[in-house]
Parts: structure tokens; sequence; C-alpha cells
């Protein structure tokens, strides 16, 4: 069957409360933030099905994928609306900028022959840095801030794996980018709901 009849017109209803439609409609913003959701939907596989084989080679693999744009921070698979997703936390520089840093969350979809993907994109707006500092002053300029990364250990990434991107901190920094990243992939994982045929599609690497 051709890749276009696996291809509904929204894979994925999510909650858009608080942000305007803009760019065609598969892109939504919030205006108090800046902060972006778009949903994309491509033929073809999203990455090597052999990643699929376990959680550690999933890991791995997108650990290598995003270590010359900046680094992973997490991925998993999740339950996601009725299907399973692959989870993407990310943070790249910000484009065109020299300071700064844009945050990632990612849902991927891994359907054949159409994958689909949720992305909510949080940049660093006016002083940027901040939770980093804040918190290498907290904790006494920890020789153990930056560590090598835990899904590949001997990779080099072009933005460092950090102390300060855990999760433990963001209810101390609310209105970070990252914290605002994972607060939104919480309730998008837990809301969302994906178009029951493209649900029933095959997964890549058959699993």
């Amino acid at each position: 069957m051709p890749a276009q009849q696996h291809r509904p017109a929204m894979p994925i209803v999510f909650d858009t409360s608080g942000l305007r439609p803009h760019e065609n409609g598969r892109t939504w913003v919030d205006s108090a933030s800046g902060d972006a959701v778009s949903l994309q939907v491509n033929d073809g596989p999203p990455f090597d099905a052999s990643w699929m084989s376990g959680l550690a080679a999933l890991r791995k693999g997108f650990a290598r994928m995003f270590a010359d744009a900046g680094c992973l921070i997490e991925a998993d698979l999740v339950p996601f609306g009725g299907a399973r997703a692959v989870y993407q936390l990310v943070k790249v520089p910000m484009p065109n900028a020299a300071h700064g840093q844009v945050f990632l969350a990612i849902f991927t979809l891994t359907k054949s022959p159409a994958y689909a993907q949720l992305i909510y994109q949080a940049p660093e707006r006016g002083t940027t840095g901040v939770r980093e500092s804040m918190l290498f002053m907290r904790l006494g300029t920890p020789a153990d801030w930056t560590r090598p990364h835990p899904y590949d250990p001997e990779l080099r990434t072009k933005l460092p794996f950090h102390r300060g991107d855990e999760p433990g901190w963001d209810a101390q920094f609310p209105d970070h980018p990252l914290s605002r990243a994972r607060r939104w992939a919480t309730h998008a994982a837990r809301s969302a709901v994906v178009e029951p045929s493209f649900a029933a599609l095959p997964e890549l690497g058959g699993h």
C-alpha cells in the first residue's frame, strides 16, 4: 500500500491549551514562553532498525546521533496515546548565537512505512546559563560536574553531559527551558492520543 495512505492528517492529537496555531497547522507556539510544538510525519525509517533490539542499543544510537549537534540528555521507550514512542530529550546550541541552548523533547512513533514525531522546542531567552551557574556555585564547584555520557561513556559530545541537567533540579528552576520541556513531555505522554489506524501500523524492526 502506498506510504501516503498511511499518513492521516493528524496522527497524534495532543493538548494545545495555551498554544496558538502557526505555519500550516503543524506548529503551535506558546506566546508567553516562545516555546513551540511541531508535528511531523515523514516517509521511511526514522533511524536504524537495529536500535530497537533493546533499550541499551536505542540509547547508544541516539547518544551518537546527537553527539555532533549537542547532547542527548535522556532517551526511553514509553507508552504514548495507545501506541509506543521513543522519547528523547536533547540540548543543542542556540542557532546563530554565541551563547544559549535549545532543549528539545521529542516523541517518535517508530512506524513503517511512515513515522511521526511530536517535537517541543524550548529556547533559552534573556540571560543564559543561569541554572548551570547557580548550581555550580551551590554545589561548591564540584569536580564531577561534567560526567561521561551514561549511554556511551567513551562518546564525545558537542555540549557536555553534566549534573545541571538532572531532573531533580527542575522544581528549583520551574521556568528554565529544560524544566518546561520535561514538564510538557510528562503531560504529553499522559494526554496525547494516536490515531487508531496509525497506531496499528507495524513498528520499525517488527517489535
